[in-house]
């Protein structure tokens, strides 16, 4: 398999729909396929020898089968996913990558299947962020990257709803881009590897013109890789709705709005831990007290009416909630 998203699957125009990528709560889901590797399984046989052998090849058994890992193809039932890692800064080609914030979060799924074998997917992403020395979450923190006292900004996106097919269509933060199936797929004895990355520059939502402390630029780069892996025998096992899975995210983007950064060079690298939960009980007590103060509509999914609202982003939201800060 290659990489199948090049300049011209860029298509420059606002949409409705955007990426699950995000984030958030290892939920994301949409994105390219992954490189060649010589691990890469077409097609692998059941665990226990009984069942039929699983045609990853296939898009629309390869769809099916990832849709079960990252949610649940029973409309009545709803995921949770959950993230924890760090957020680092890379700026030049020589300099140290500096750890600035743990981050922690949650994503609550619903998925709908749709005639043509796709699934509308309804989305809700909150995350906080946290010292990385007490582990505690943060409301204000210094930026040792320009000495600003900044308030942080948690990624609260309500609804972030999306389309999977064989070719499927999502908007990364506003720029539509169209992706094919299958995905890349790994198997080594019961283990199965599912390996789902986004690479793109778009335009900015905020444009410095309006946002100089908060705008990075006019164009926004944005790279997802989500690392999952879950067993073969329950991907075979046609009775599960939904398969468990743990894994990784990993996000390259340009600096966040709230970080007041200007155009100044470099970007943000986030590397996190992420797994479907088995209910919304095993959501972190201290995180759920969080959530309960000013989020607690994100511990739900979105409901099948939120279908055709305008997506959420954090840099959306932010210029939802906040104003262009005085350049000092």
């Amino acid at each position: 398999m290659q990489n199948m998203l090049n300049d011209n699957d860029i298509i420059n125009r606002r949409k409705l729909l955007r990426s699950l990528g995000a984030v958030a709560g290892g939920a994301g889901i949409l994105a390219a396929c992954g490189s060649p590797s010589s691990a890469t399984s077409d097609s692998a046989p059941a665990a226990g020898g009984g069942a039929a052998e699983l045609n990853f090849r296939d898009p629309a058994e390869s769809l099916r089968h990832f849709t079960r890992i990252f949610g649940d193809t029973n409309t009545d039932n709803f995921t949770t996913g959950w993230f924890e890692g760090t957020v680092y800064s890379v700026v030049g080609d020589s300099s140290k990558i500096i750890p600035l914030l743990g981050l922690e979060g949650i994503g609550t799924m619903r998925v709908q299947p749709v005639d043509g074998g796709g699934y509308r997917v309804f989305n809700r992403e909150l995350a906080f962020y946290k010292d990385l020395r007490s582990g505690q979450f943060v409301d204000e923190w210094k930026n040792p990257l320009n000495g600003k006292l900044v308030e942080t900004f948690p990624m609260h996106n309500m609804t972030v709803n999306a389309e999977t097919a064989p070719i499927l269509k999502m908007d990364i933060e506003g720029t539509e881009i169209s992706v094919p199936f299958p995905a890349t797929w790994q198997q080594v004895g019961d283990n199965v590897f599912s390996n789902f990355e986004i690479h793109a520059s778009v335009p900015s939502e905020l444009q410095p013109d309006e946002w100089p402390m908060e705008s990075s630029g006019p164009m926004t780069r944005i790279s997802e890789m989500f690392q999952r892996a879950c067993r073969l025998s329950d991907l075979a096992n046609p009775d599960l709705t939904s398969v468990p899975y743990t894994g990784t995210w990993t996000r390259l983007s340009s600096w966040y709005p709230w970080m007041l950064m200007g155009q100044a060079e470099g970007h943000m690298y986030f590397r996190a831990n992420m797994a479907k939960l088995s209910s919304p009980d095993e959501i972190p007590a201290a995180f759920r007290e969080k959530a309960m103060q000013k989020h607690a509509a994100y511990l739900e999914p979105p409901s099948l009416d939120s279908w055709g609202q305008p997506n959420d982003s954090t840099f959306n939201t932010y210029m939802r909630e906040r104003s262009p800060q005085p350049v000092e």
